[in-house]
């Protein structure tokens, strides 16, 4: 599997820094797996366009952001007598939290790659 950006493309052409360069290789992998699945593997490994590495470098940033969300969690409200804790999520009520991150992960992409055709569901 090809990774669509690199860390130098992330912080030149994307000015992103909110991905530090360690964690970047894994979440780029991901990203750029999930952009082969939206696009249904329409993307060459040998010539990927800039809309592809642009796209995969706003879903990479989703994907850290849950990361981090995950590991820390903010408290919508709290009870304390007999004890009760809210905390904030994006979900919808029954809604998996898979659904709700694949929703956010489509909509940064969606962007950079609706006047390409990758995103045709249809035959040609």
């Amino acid at each position: 599997m090809v990774e669509y950006a690199d860390y130098t493309f992330y912080t030149d052409t994307f000015h992103g820094s909110t991905i530090p360069e360690a964690a970047f290789s894994s979440v780029i992998l991901r990203a750029s797996v999930y952009v082969k699945y939206i696009t249904f593997g329409r993307i060459e490994d040998t010539e990927i366009p800039e809309e592809v590495r642009l796209a995969a470098c706003a879903v990479s940033e989703v994907m850290y952001k849950a990361d981090a969300e995950g590991e820390q969690k903010e408290k919508k409200s709290e009870t304390v007598g007999n004890v009760s804790v809210s905390y904030v999520t994006e979900q919808q009520d029954g809604q998996t939290r898979e659904a709700a991150a694949a929703k956010k992960q489509y909509a940064a992409a969606y962007p950079y790659l609706i006047h390409t055709g990758l995103l045709y569901r249809g035959c040609r």
